[in-house]
């Protein structure tokens, strides 16, 4: 007998009136915006991580380019810590503060969006070329080499949300479950964020995947010339706390903090109970789009104060909340996770655009989407009781813009 096919058991439940939950991309939020100002369409396709419904992209991305743009986002960040140590205190503390996630958010970019299109074979055009990036960048933030975690990744495709996806052990290993409410999901976040236990279990992986595991001969000699070039780069210039500061910490808790963050909203991993058997419709639904933003504020009828402050607060919250949000968690690509899982092979440079191309031309009953922040992504991602799910993403028009 064929078996059973697998029901989702964890679904969230409807949320009531006046719960403040905004609804999913029903109500198209970035086609809202189309009639703002052309100069700041740019910022708001980036961080919505969605083009406008016909518009063409004014340059077209490279995989150097999405390099180039880790290595200076992570150079910024450690070049802000260090001129903080030059300022007065109350300089120094802002410029620190938004110094760590910036290198973080910089060196998940190279992790996250390079090192994976190389898993892929997507960053170059050359087998070799691939593992060469990969090594180079994984030896330099201490992440597993190439072999190792191309095969955890392909079998994270092969059985995504499963209990064979080395990602879902790891988020169950943090304490994650399914079926937790928006109180006890934000008490197990803040306890994880804070976990010795997490951060060590996370950190001595790192250690034994570099040092003590085995590895091609070339790559155990990049780790530990590595480690001894830092170590006496260390002792001649004496520049321990810059280092500690600046590279070590971004590197570990606040990079270990910004990939569970990532990762929680990553898939919706608990909707089909982790079974590795699933349709391609049930794959489908394990992924969804994770845009920032809101539609802008309705002000019919409202009076001169009332339309400021809507204004003024809508964005507010595109360039402080979900901007930092763009930068230092959901970077690059990563915004249109979806479509990596549904199109794997296609210019994922260029994916707000080619996900739009999709829409555009009947191919969106396989997206879903979900318009808000950080904690709404990882509710929906965790299948939170009381909030709303991933939406069905609709259909777009092709009407050209400018």
């Amino acid at each position: 007998m064929p078996s059973r096919e697998p029901m989702p058991s964890h679904r969230t439940e409807t949320p009531r009136a006046g719960d403040g939950v905004r609804p999913g991309r029903s109500t198209q939020p970035r086609e809202t915006m189309r009639g703002l100002p052309r100069a700041v369409q740019p910022f708001l396709t980036w961080v919505t991580g969605v083009p406008l419904a016909g518009a063409r992209p004014r340059v077209l991305w490279r995989p150097t380019l999405a390099l180039i743009a880790g290595a200076v986002q992570t150079a910024f960040g450690i070049a802000l810590g260090v001129y903080a140590l030059t300022c007065p205190w109350y300089v120094l503390v802002p410029l620190v503060l938004l110094s760590w996630p910036t290198t973080a958010g910089g060196m998940r970019r190279l992790d996250v969006v390079v090192v994976h299109q190389t898993l892929h074979k997507m960053f170059t055009g050359s087998t070799a070329g691939n593992r060469v990036v990969s090594e180079i960048i994984t030896t330099l933030l201490w992440r597993p080499p190439y072999d190792g975690n191309r095969q955890e990744h392909l079998t994270h495709h092969a059985f995504p949300c499963s209990l064979k996806d080395g990602d879902t052990v790891y988020l169950q290993s943090t304490g994650a479950r399914p079926g937790m409410t928006r109180r006890e999901f934000r008490r197990y976040l803040l306890k994880a964020v804070l976990s010795p236990a997490h951060h060590w279990g996370f950190l001595s992986s790192r250690i034994r995947a570099n040092f003590l595991a085995r590895s091609p001969l070339y790559r155990m000699v990049m780790a530990y010339t590595y480690l001894a070039g830092t170590a006496a780069f260390l002792w001649f210039t004496g520049w321990w706390l810059p280092w500690l500061l600046f590279w070590f910490l971004p590197a570990t808790f606040f990079f270990q903090n910004q990939t569970l963050l990532y990762t929680l909203s990553e898939h919706r991993w608990w909707l089909y109970d982790n079974a590795e058997r699933l349709t391609k419709a049930q794959r489908d639904q394990l992924t969804f789009g994770r845009f920032c933003g809101a539609p802008v504020p309705d002000t019919t009828g409202a009076g001169p104060l009332a339309r400021c402050g809507a204004w003024t607060g809508w964005w507010l919250r595109m360039v402080l909340l979900y901007a930092p949000y763009r930068t230092w968690i959901l970077v690059g690509d990563t915004v249109q996770h979806d479509l990596h899982h549904v199109r794997p092979k296609v210019d994922w440079a260029n994916s707000s655009w080619i996900r739009n191309e999709d829409l555009a031309t009947g191919n969106a009953e396989r997206y879903f989407e979900a318009w808000g922040g950080l904690l709404t992504h990882v509710y929906v991602g965790n299948s939170v009781r009381d909030w709303v799910t991933a939406t069905p993403s609709a259909p777009l028009t092709t009407t050209r813009t400018g």
